[in-house]
């Protein structure tokens, strides 16, 4: 005996159409009308305990009552009677009007009892000797689904199309197109497959199947990529399906296709829907979950895409699935600049799915996330990647990035060599076009800061050539200058800067090429050149570091020029502005200026400003001596006696003009410094020889001797004069002193009360005096000689010669006065 054959009901059949519910390794089965468990209409001959439709009368004979007979058993369900009983009908009567008829019941009944290949044998007599009879749909329905059933969808198909064209119920030609198109998918025969569906479907009412048609017909239409077709399929099962497995595989399917669609506000509430539902399978919530992420991501809502990762962490999917939605996931967090996050999501793609694309992109982006953290390793991280993935992804777009990651790591660490040597790893043609020219410009200009100058003009010629117009030409312009600079290409290096001061006069590049155009004919010698680029360059950019710079070439170009007023002005302003830099350059040519003017009080200010800036500072001693001695001459002795000394080294005295120490010790002796006067005419006295400039210096020394009150130290220098100087105003002046220490002698006796020693005194001070006011005539000595002549004679009590004095002095030199 044959064993029943597994049957599901028809409603898991309709379902099982459905590709999402179907498992791979089950074959779908079809299976008869009669086992639905829905009432569905028959083919004739009727079953059991069915209301038979009103017969017309028919004939009496033996034959009439032995089908009559069968039929009873058939319909009390004696499977064994009535196929034994069909059958003798068959063999008494084989031309008889019930052989179709008896045909089919026969194999029904072998199909009752489990005994499938026998009551195959029936249904194929009946189909293929009587198309036409009545049971021939019925019987055409149960071969189609028995093949189906045997994976023969070919046959299953064509049986099945015979049913439902042979058959006079709707229900029945409905269930036979239905199960056809079953058929036509498993033969991937969608056009047909497409066509029966929709013949299911325009059945409008009363039509069981019309759920899993559309779900099935959206399918096969979502796979066609036929999202308008697909779409009004599904929506109308969500609306009016109340089986949440369908509704829950609607949900998915139109969520996904609103996704596609670009409308993430549909699909996201249609995916949740989904994850709500209990009825979701496993598969199709993590499709959802997926679905979910990927609409918050498209529309960038990442804290949305990362509460619901953080939500449904549990119904991960799995397989090429789960590190994808992982992957936005990090991805989500890295738009957040949470890039520690970030990080730990990329690593668990590259851990959980090792040598997958997912993973090496995961790898790319966890990298980038360590470049916007600023790691001080990234370099390492990038080689380990970048060699990790050299022979798989040679020509990746993000193995290129990864390089160019690590060259910008160099780049912003100024490490420019390795930088150099990272940019020539890019492919420059790979990368996305919008990164190609800065690319190319931190390539030329990380050459150029390498001290590579011929790679570099290579590269910024590049540059300049392909990107016509960019925001980065006047840069590039001017570093490539720069670079002809360094490679003593003089001619380009100026065309270059030209260029930009032309062309992008007002740029930050205009800064660096009017600078470079000022030094370049500074260096040439063009000083007019040179002043006019300097010129613009404080003029547009008067705040610019090489303001200090371009003032100080300016006023070193009018220096040259001997334009001294001018050359002042910028050199003062170069000191104004960068005094740290510029103080004793500038300051030096300022002093060098007013000096060759001659203009003392300027040149005073001058070297006052400059040494109240830096008192080590060095000014020339011709420039010290001449302003010295201009001041000593207009009897501005202060002044005199500040610039002198300034110019006078007393560590070593020896290195310093004699006539500094000279007028120095007058100076000091002007201004009462008398100790200083002493100082300064030692050093001078110990490099003269005898002669009127020591007779002169001898002088000096005494009468600040005698303004400190040394009057025999006083007295011992005029003796020392008076030995050499015999005649002539150095005599004069050191005998005119020599009365004057013995007045000063007379004055501290009177004081004393030592009157007659006083006399004394007064008597031989106008005996000196009277030596010059009689043997030497001089404007200035002689009447001075008088004057103090008669004073000593008026002191030591002899005022009538002191008259003849005063009366010589009056009528010689009426115009005298003290």
């Amino acid at each position: 005996m044959f064993r029943p054959l597994y049957t599901l009901p028809l409603a898991v059949l309709v379902l099982a159409a459905v590709p999402c519910l179907l498992p791979a390794q089950n074959a779908p089965r079809a299976v008869p009308v009669e086992d639905d468990e829905r009432p569905v209409p028959k083919a004739i001959p009727v079953g059991p305990g069915e209301t038979r439709p009103a017969q017309p009368a028919r004939p009496r004979g033996p034959d009439e009552d032995l089908f009559e007979y069968a039929t009873l058993a058939y319909d009390r369900g004696e499977w064994s009677m009535a196929s034994q009983s069909f059958g003798q009908y068959l063999q008494t009567y084989p031309s008889g009007r019930h052989v179709p008829a008896s045909l089919f019941r026969i194999g029904e009944c072998y199909m009752k009892l489990d005994q499938l290949k026998v009551a195959e044998t029936y249904y194929e007599e009946v189909v293929n000797r009587y198309p036409n009879s009545e049971g021939a749909p019925s019987a055409a329905y149960r071969l189609g689904a028995m093949r189906f059933n045997a994976r023969d969808f070919d046959q299953s198909a064509r049986l099945f199309a015979l049913c439902e064209s042979k058959s006079a119920l709707p229900q029945v030609r409905l269930a036979a197109s239905f199960n056809k198109a079953r058929a036509y998918q498993m033969l991937g025969d969608t056009k047909r497959q497409s066509a029966a569906l929709n013949a299911v479907l325009a059945v409008k009412t009363d039509n069981p199947y019309r759920e899993a048609t559309l779900l099935s017909l959206g399918t096969l239409y979502l796979a066609e990529d036929k999202k308008a077709e697909a779409l009004p399929l599904f929506t109308e099962l969500l609306q009016s399906s109340k089986d949440n497995a369908i509704v829950s595989e609607a949900a998915v399917k139109a969520a996904v296709l609103q996704a596609e669609l670009g409308r993430p506000e549909e699909a996201v509430p249609l995916f949740e829907r989904a994850l709500k539902l209990p009825e979701t399978s496993a598969a199709n919530r993590g499709i959802a979950l997926v679905g979910v992420v990927q609409a918050l991501f498209a529309k960038g809502d990442y804290d949305g895409v990362i509460n619901n990762y953080n939500a449904n962490a549990g119904v991960l999917p799995e397989g090429d699935t789960r590190p994808k939605m992982l992957l936005m996931v990090g991805n989500a967090f890295r738009m957040k600049k949470s890039y520690a996050r970030a990080v730990e999501t990329y690593l668990m793609v590259e851990q959980g799915s090792a040598g997958t694309e997912a993973a090496f992109e995961a790898g790319y982006w966890k990298l980038y996330c360590f470049y916007l953290l600023d790691d001080k390793d990234l370099a390492e991280f990038a080689t380990a990647f970048i060699t990790k993935n050299a022979d798989s992804h040679a020509d990746h777009e993000l193995l290129n990035l990864a390089r160019l990651i690590r060259a910008d790591h160099y780049f912003n660490r100024q490490k420019h060599a390795d930088a150099a040597a990272s940019f020539a790893e890019v492919k420059m043609e790979k990368l996305p076009a919008k990164l190609q020219p800065g690319t190319l410009f931190n390539k030329a200009w990380a050459l150029a800061e390498a001290g590579r100058a011929q790679d570099a003009i290579l590269a910024f010629t590049q540059f300049i050539n392909e990107n016509r117009g960019h925001e980065l030409t006047a840069r590039a312009l001017a570093r490539r200058g720069l670079a002809y600079r360094e490679a003593k290409d003089t001619l380009n290096a100026m065309t270059d800067f030209k260029k930009v001061a032309e062309e992008h006069p007002n740029s930050e590049a205009a800064e660096l090429a009017y600078l470079q155009m000022g030094l370049i004919a500074s260096e040439q010698r063009d000083f007019k050149a040179t002043i006019a680029a300097f010129d613009l360059l404080v003029k547009k950019f008067p705040r610019s570091p090489a303001a200090a710079q371009a003032w100080f070439g300016i006023g070193r170009a009018y220096y040259s020029l001997q334009q001294w007023d001018d050359a002042v002005k910028a050199l003062t302003k170069a000191v104004d502005t960068d005094r740290k830099t510029y103080l004793d350059q500038a300051s030096q040519m300022i002093i060098q200026a007013q000096y060759v003017q001659q203009n003392v009080e300027a040149l005073g200010k001058a070297i006052d400003d400059y040494r109240r800036a830096n008192a080590g500072g060095n000014i020339p001693p011709n420039v010290l001596t001449w302003l010295g001695l201009t001041y000593y001459n207009q009897k501005n002795y202060p002044r005199a006696a500040q610039y002198l000394a300034i110019a006078a080294t007393p560590d070593a005295p020896e290195n310093t003009d004699p006539r500094v120490w000279s007028y120095l010790g007058m100076a000091f002796l002007e201004t009462r410094d008398y100790e200083s006067s002493v100082k300064s005419t030692d050093h001078f006295l110990k490099v003269t020889p005898d002669g009127a400039p020591k007779a002169r210096g001898l002088l000096t020394k005494g009468r600040a001797l005698l303004g400190l009150g040394k009057f025999d130290e006083a007295e011992a220098v005029v003796q020392e004069g008076l030995a050499f100087a015999k005649d002539g105003k150095p005599q004069a002046l050191l005998l005119i002193l020599q009365g004057d220490i013995l007045m000063a002698l007379g004055d501290k006796l009177a004081t004393s009360g030592q009157g007659a020693a006083a006399g004394s005194k007064y008597t031989a001070a106008a005996g000196k005096f009277m030596i010059p006011a009689q043997f030497f005539d001089d404007d200035e000595i002689t009447p001075e000689s008088l004057d103090k002549a008669a004073v000593a004679l008026e002191k030591s009590g002899q005022a009538a010669k002191a008259g003849e004095f005063r009366k010589l002095l009056k009528d010689k030199y009426p115009s005298y006065s003290r």
